[in-house]
């Protein structure tokens, strides 16, 4: 064969190998600046964080949770409280109400002799802890001994018996209520609200909502004890400072940022993931390590500090609009490719905490509402006509409903009243309370604070 017939042959394949090498240099040049342009948008992002005041990693986040120095911290008082707690074995608890099974019996029916013997004992096992509780209450700064370093691996012990210890004041409340004494159980409220309080400024989701039940817990004493005895307008007072301080203090953003901040450690360091999540036959490691090689862990971590910023800024909105805000959050995750494998994985379902806040909300403003009326009645002999009358000697103006943004429902009773909002489903439900025990029908009800007498 002539060589100048191969000549063409090799020219060509000259070609073909060029272009592939081209394509190859080609995708390398994209891949480098796909991932220079996600670190960039990285940097972008947590350099706007830190220019707006909040921390960024864990080390930051735990400074950040901080008091003031040379100041008294309840949080050594609470602790200690909690080491001379004394819980009962479960079958000897399983008659307490609250703590246990035992249900109240209706708000204004007196209680079972045997209830409060029981109630007596477990109050007065507590003494310790019920004195050194009444004080921290009162203690105004608190930071507990938690290292926010540790991120997923954050150790909050103190977290377990703190609903347990508000539900030991509401039983004091209760008790004292029952003996007659108002200023005893309006102290034991008050109590519940400060040991509530404490936590305020502690940067953990689950801190947040425990301190949402332990304040429920102590509306629920201010309310029983309304139910069985008359208090005073200085007592009564005493209890609406509680309340309105409790709704002042209320700041969810601070849960969104140590979020924020432990997925940001997460996301730049996956391979922290519990291996257990992949199974225990995926070869685990590797398959992380190429996942954040090919910049799929940045990529997330965009995503996510997008989603935490919309939880952040629906906690600017007015209240009733907060929830359709981080809902809107919430469906933008859901619609996120199923590629983000990690996003989906670690990202938590943040919706719900802003409902449980608007709950606590709408508990809290029940109640001062339903405080304001006792007191119209206490002054003039009769109940208001509409809560516009409390305005503006006992209310500035009449408490809207977190969920909607109308005024707080009002409803004489036969005898009493009832003040309600109308909760998460936004159907007025006439001021119907929520059951004690869930039903398999699951009824809908409202938000209320109800006085019958």
């Amino acid at each position: 064969m002539d060589e100048n017939d191969t000549a063409p042959r090799k020219r060509s394949k000259l070609r073909v190998s060029h272009i592939l090498i081209i394509l190859l240099l080609v995708g390398i040049g994209y891949f480098a600046y796909y991932r220079l342009s996600l670190k960039s948008k990285l940097r972008a992002k947590i350099d706007a964080i830190r220019t707006a005041g909040y921390p960024v990693t864990l080390a930051e986040l735990d400074r950040w949770y901080k008091i003031p120095p040379n100041v008294e911290n309840a949080a050594y008082t609470i602790e200690e409280a909690l080491s001379l707690y004394k819980s009962w074995d479960k079958e000897k608890s399983r008659s307490l109400p609250l703590i246990g099974r035992a249900e109240l019996p209706p708000r204004t029916e007196p209680l079972p002799a045997e209830m409060i013997t029981l109630i007596t004992e477990y109050v007065t096992d507590n003494n310790e802890a019920l004195k050194l509780l009444h004080q921290a209450a009162g203690i105004e700064h608190c930071r507990y001994l938690v290292d926010l370093t540790a991120g997923f691996g954050t150790l909050a012990p103190y977290l377990s018996d703190m609903r347990n210890i508000v539900r030991l004041l509401e039983l004091e409340a209760i008790l004292h209520a029952e003996e007659g004494d108002g200023a005893a159980a309006t102290l034991s409220a008050v109590s519940g609200f400060g040991i509530a309080r404490s936590l305020a400024r502690e940067p953990l989701t689950i801190s947040q909502m425990i301190r949402s039940g332990c304040q429920n817990s102590a509306i629920s004493a201010v309310e029983h004890t309304v139910n069985r005895i008359e208090l005073t307008d200085e007592q009564m007072l005493e209890l609406i400072e509680s309340v309105r301080e409790s709704e002042r203090i209320s700041d969810m953003s601070r849960a969104f940022v140590g979020e924020r901040c432990v997925g940001i450690s997460f996301f730049g360091n996956p391979e922290t993931l519990d291996p257990g999540l992949g199974g225990g036959s995926i070869p685990f490691q590797p398959i992380i390590g190429l996942y954040k090689a090919i910049g799929m862990a940045d990529s997330d971590m965009v995503i996510y500090l997008d989603l935490m910023e919309g939880y952040m800024n629906s906690t600017q909105l007015p209240l009733h609009e907060r929830q359709r805000a981080v809902d809107a959050v919430s469906a933008k995750l859901q619609s996120t490719s199923k590629a983000h494998v990690l996003l989906h994985v670690m990202t938590p379902a943040l919706s719900r905490v802003t409902t449980l806040e608007l709950r606590a909300i709408a508990h809290l403003r029940t109640a001062d509402a339903a405080l304001a009326v006792k007191r119209y009645r206490l002054a003039a002999g009769k109940l208001p006509d509409k809560l516009a009358d409390l305005a503006p000697k006992y209310l500035q103006s009449v408490p809207k409903d977190p969920f909607d943004g109308n005024e707080l429902r009002y409803k004489k009773l036969e005898p009493g009243f009832v003040v309600y909002s109308i909760g998460e489903d936004l159907s007025d439900d006439g001021g119907k309370e929520k059951p004690p025990r869930k039903t398999k029908e699951s009824p809908t009800w409202d938000i209320t604070f109800t006085v019958e007498r």
